[in-house]
């Protein structure tokens, strides 16, 4: 298709620029970026006037020396200008071998634009009305599309005739205003009027009048006929639309396009006859419902020039309501009946009434309401306002009844005529064995549908001395041994894998009870279980203080018991329990870490074990250990923080600092190790327990001074020298200093304050102390009222001072 066109542009360049530029002799040096629109323009026309064809083009264009930059430079251009609308032209186009044509809608006057229809309320209740006026269903006009065999040509449009083949040329053809388009060496050939299948037949049969290859059972030169540039067309909406008017529309629009672009029927309009008038006669009528509900385009046609759609006012509209699986306003034709408006609006729901409607019909003095049978539906005349309403099913079964409890299969079952009730026992499967058999209840509506109990013995149902006739809603209710009174379980508790309820089982043993909870844990004692039973009926018929009985029992962990034991039956409520062997302790481990010859984790040996002893199992310390900053932390044992929690809400009411503490898990403990080293067992040598942490550091010499000081640092420890050294030296106190609380907290995790009397006695400092230098509490300044009532007191004082002077 390049190639072609390239030779075309060629030939255009050099014909009509020597006419047009007769200054410029040598083509490679005209720039063609330079040469205006109307000089391009002038470029097809001139070929046409000297009559060269397309090889005399190519060769004069080879010979002038035209170079392919300027080729494609032109090409370009021509694209730009669109110098497509001669009569004749030859231009560049597709390939020939396309059998349709896409074709492009271009027009003086742009095609017509879809705007929004809000529509009124009873408009867009309607059926049809979305039809026209919805995002998902669009009719708006494509002018990209194939042309059909159908279309009718006419006055404006663009043909492109494309020949191939032995011979090679290109036609736009334009039918002009006598409906005739003119062929080169053919003449004018009448092509208006004729649909597009009839005219492209046509041209091609008087082409071959020039290219005889395309005669005969063997042609070699072929020809294809299609449509470039449609023209447009201008269509009437009136009548009742949501906005009648003109529009201007593609050629191959067809009814629903214009349709849509006006919204459509408005609030009085008709969607069943919509009438296309075409030279003042009517040519066919819409019915939008034969397309929404049957899918059927027949009457969609294409529209022509001056085409009139008109939408008259409706006949008859009526509405259903209730349980319809479509809710609207419907328009109907003479002789639709209620049947064919049921079709209309999708049918009944499912839960729809089915055997009468109710009709709401307007009269001269207002409304009256028909109750319409089913059989009545065929025959009854529906008026313009009908309201139909379909009401939906009462929830009341009209052969239902249900059977629970006791029996094999419960539930719902169909009521039979003259149905017993030993017969819907059968249909649920009969009884199951432990069925109670002195009574079964019936739960029967009455005639005020309320409901009354109906009692039976099971027993006598079943031997046909009692067999109660069934009623449609009857429920009939028969029970279990097991759900007549408290439902019986069986509890166990202590050093047993699975502790907790189970349920009770006829003839079971302590074995039995043991082995369901999974059998006991290590820590259990087999020398002691205890049984606690209820008291019996008897024994709770009389008042007495005896609770429970007690029965104590020995069993080894493979669940062997003496033989008078073994015959222990449990009974329902039993609550055992399986207690702890008196020695029995798991494992308690401990951490030492730090300056020890071996640190790491330790099982706590005995239950007096203290951490001297602990020393020695690690080895003793190393020449490196710090021990005036050894510290252990403890975690806090639930009696421990019931102690801390009793002190915090005495002194701290409502404090946040009463939460801190029930947070707390461990707390660091003074750990004077020195002394425990100096004399085991004394009282600073803690007995062990679980989760205990001992931490012996490396040899620390520094002192960290820290808060209201002017440079907090670390110093070197100087021996003798108190806090009051170390604070100077850390460039003294701030002024946000609180001068008489600085303490002092040892490496051991143990503190000391200051001493006021006189004078202040700061605390003595070890290695690897910290100094802490609080800040002064904020001071608020008292309210205008307060210092307003003490000026108001000294007032009352000085007048009483006064009075009583004289």
């Amino acid at each position: 298709m390049f190639r072609s066109l390239t030779i075309i542009l060629i030939a255009l360049f050099l014909s009509g620029f020597l006419a047009t530029v007769s200054a410029q002799t040598d083509i490679s040096t005209v720039q063609v970026e330079n040469l205006s629109d109307a000089q391009i323009n002038q470029i097809a026309q001139q070929i046409r006037e000297r009559g060269l064809t397309v090889t005399e083009a190519v060769s004069l264009a080879r010979a002038k020396g035209a170079s392919q930059q300027q080729i494609d430079q032109l090409m370009s251009r021509l694209q730009q200008v669109q110098n497509g609308s001669s009569a004749s032209g030859i231009q560049a186009q597709q390939s020939a071998a396309q059998t349709t044509e896409e074709v492009n809608f271009t027009d003086d006057q742009p095609s017509a634009q879809k705007t929004d229809h809000p529509g009124t309320l009873k408009n867009r209740r309607v059926f049809g009305y979305k039809l026209f006026n919805q995002d998902q269903l669009s009719f708006e006009p494509s002018a990209n599309i194939p042309v059909p065999n159908d279309y009718v040509v006419g006055i404006g449009d663009q043909l492109t005739v494309n020949v191939w083949g032995a011979s090679q040329q290109n036609y736009q053809l334009v039918v002009d205003n006598n409906g005739a388009v003119n062929i080169p060496d053919l003449g004018p050939v009448q092509v208006a009027r004729q649909d597009f299948a009839s005219v492209r037949t046509l041209l091609i049969r008087r082409l071959s009048a020039i290219y005889s290859g395309m005669a005969g059972d063997s042609p070699n030169t072929f020809a294809e006929v299609s449509i470039n540039n449609l023209r447009s067309i201008k269509v009437n909406v009136i009548g009742e639309a949501i906005t009648p008017g003109t529009y201007t529309l593609p050629a191959t629009a067809s009814a629903f396009n214009a349709l849509y672009l006006s919204g459509g029927p408005n609030e009085n309009g008709s969607f069943r006859s919509i009438r296309i008038i075409r030279n003042n006669k009517q040519i066919a009528e819409i019915d939008a419902y034969d397309y929404l509900l049957n899918s059927n385009t027949q009457n969609n046609l294409s529209l022509r020039d001056q085409d009139v759609i008109f939408i008259p006012t409706y006949h008859k509209r009526v509405e259903t309501v209730g349980a319809f699986k479509r809710e609207a306003i419907f328009e109907l034709k003479e002789g639709e009946n209620i049947n064919k408006l049921i079709d209309y609006a999708g049918g009944f729901s499912e839960k729809a009434a089915q055997s009468r409607l109710l009709i709401t019909r307007n009269t001269e003095d207002g409304y009256k309401l028909d109750d319409v049978q089913q059989n009545q539906y065929p025959s009854y005349a529906l008026k313009n306002g009908d309201i139909i309403r379909a009401e939906e099913l009462i929830d009341v079964f009209e052969n239902r009844v249900s059977i629970d409890g006791a029996v094999y299969r419960p539930g719902t079952y169909a009521l039979d005529t003259n149905t017993h009730l030993s017969d819907l026992l059968t249909k649920a499967g009969g009884l199951i064995p432990n069925y109670f058999a002195e009574r079964g209840l019936i739960i029967r509506l009455d005639e005020k549908f309320f409901p009354t109990t109906i009692a039976f013995d099971v027993n006598e149902v079943l031997s046909g001395k009692n067999d109660p006739l069934l009623q449609r809603e009857d429920q009939i209710l028969i029970r279990d041994i097991y759900s007549i009174g408290e439902q019986k379980t069986i509890r166990i508790y202590g050093e047993i894998m699975q502790a907790g309820e189970f349920s009770f089982y006829k003839n079971m043993t302590l074995k039995d009870l043991i082995f369901i909870a999974g059998g006991m844990k290590e820590a259990a004692s087999e020398s002691y279980i205890e049984v606690a039973r209820r008291n019996s009926y008897e024994d709770a018929a009389n008042l007495n203080n005896k609770m429970v009985s007690l029965y104590s029992f020995a069993i080894s962990r493979d669940l062997k018991l003496t033989d008078e034991d073994e015959n222990f039956v449990l009974q329902p409520f039993d609550q055992v329990y399986v207690r702890r062997a008196p020695s029995y302790e798991s494992q308690k481990t401990v951490t030492i870490l730090g300056e020890v010859k071996y640190p790491g984790q330790y099982s706590i040996s005995s239950k007096n074990e203290r951490i001297s002893d602990l020393l020695k199992r690690a080895g003793g310390l190393t020449p490196y250990a710090f021990k005036a900053g050894a510290h252990m932390t403890r975690k806090v044992d639930r009696q421990a923080k019931e102690q801390l929690t009793i002190a915090s809400q005495m002194h701290l009411e409502g404090d946040s600092t009463l939460e801190q503490i029930q947070e707390i898990s461990a707390k660091t403990l003074e750990l004077q190790l020195e002394s425990i080293l100096n004399r085991p067992g004394s009282d600073n040598d803690y007995t062990l327990k679980e989760g205990d942490e001992i931490y012996i550091p490396v040899q620390s010499e520094e002192i960290w001074v820290n808060g209201e000081v002017m440079n907090p640092a670390g110093l070197a420890f100087q021996k003798g020298k108190n806090a009051k050294y170390y604070i100077n030296s850390s460039g003294g106190f701030s002024t946000e200093a609180k001068k008489d609380k600085v303490y002092v907290i040892y490496a051991n995790g143990s503190s000391a304050s200051t001493k006021t009397f006189f004078f202040r006695k700061y605390p003595k400092v070890e290695p690897g102390s910290q100094i802490i230098v609080p800040q002064k509490p904020k001071k608020e300044g008292m309210p205008v009222g307060t210092w307003l009532a003490i000026a108001s007191t000294f007032s009352s004082i000085a007048v009483a001072i006064v009075a009583v002077l004289k």
